[in-house]
């Protein structure tokens, strides 16, 4: 099953990001932003994570940030390329622009919200008005959910428990 997010900048009190479907939890796309964020330039990595891939991604977590983006039609790819969906076999077209007043509407679980001076990457975690967590399915979710942070990550520090922060 997806648990969908959003890979972001933050944008004054909120975020303005991509789609990311498979995988959004802590432990799988927080892990790998972290991971990549390690290895390439960070300003590189969000041009190639929000600017260049306008219609979001199918799933970036355990892939090869060298390779190339695009989608390969498999169960099981042959290579571990990000998966984007406007390249490879799927073209699509749109500029899906995510943002903290409708990605929780949209089915989105978690948002990775990286900071100006590209040092932080805040999680942030969506909840119906009751306080219950929301649970997005087949791109729907509770327009009404609100953000928690439920962590900040200092990406110069130590890696942190992702599986701790699941449980969150």
């Amino acid at each position: 099953m997806s648990t969908r997010g959003v890979i972001a900048r933050a944008n004054g009190e909120g975020f303005v990001g991509r789609y990311h479907h498979w995988d959004s939890y802590p432990s799988g796309l927080g892990q790998t932003l972290y991971k990549w964020a390690q290895q390439m330039d960070r300003q590189d990595m969000l041009h190639l994570l929000l600017d260049k891939h306008p219609a979001g991604w199918s799933t970036i977590v355990g892939t090869d940030p060298s390779l190339p983006p695009g989608y390969v039609n498999s169960n099981f790819p042959t290579d571990n390329r990000p998966q984007c969906y406007c390249h490879g076999d799927r073209h699509e077209d749109i500029d899906q622009v995510l943002t903290d007043r409708n990605a929780a509407g949209a089915g989105c679980e978690y948002a990775y919200v990286f900071d100006s001076s590209l040092h932080f990457m805040t999680i942030l975690s969506s909840y119906h008005a009751d306080g219950e967590k929301m649970y997005g399915l087949f791109g729907m979710g509770d327009p009404k959910a609100v953000w928690r942070k439920i962590a900040v990550v200092d990406l110069d520090g130590p890696e942190p428990d992702w599986k701790h922060l699941d449980s969150k």
